[in-house]
């Protein structure tokens, strides 16, 4: 029963192993920042203003998120579009706000 146990958990290195492989293929790894905030507290120490630093990746830096609560059809509808056109959610998000900005005559500024 003990090498089945150990059979397993080199199976699941294994695929960690070829998930993390394949994860560092498709995109590059993204550097992450140090959130900016206000002066700390008095008697805060550095090692606490770190642990309470949160990290930023440096594509998010300076952005917003936006989202809402929809069916889970509307989600797999929108992920099946995003397969369907080799696009991700977030440029097919983009187009569409950018639809909206036009039908109000505002600027198109949303970049996916």
């Amino acid at each position: 029963m003990q090498g089945s146990t150990e059979d397993m958990k080199q199976q699941k290195r294994s695929l960690s192993e070829a998930l993390q492989t394949v994860a560092a293929v498709r995109q590059p790894r993204l550097a992450a920042v140090p959130v900016t905030r206000g002066p700390s507290p008095k008697g805060e120490t550095e090692a606490d203003q770190n642990l309470a630093t949160p990290k930023v990746l440096s594509a998010r830096a300076g952005k917003r998120l936006i989202g809402g609560h929809f069916d889970k059809a509307v989600s797999r509808q929108l992920r099946e579009l995003a397969a369907r056109e080799d696009a991700t959610v977030q440029a097919l998000l983009a187009e569409a706000m950018n639809m909206l900005f036009a039908a109000r005559a505002l600027p198109q500024i949303a970049e996916p």
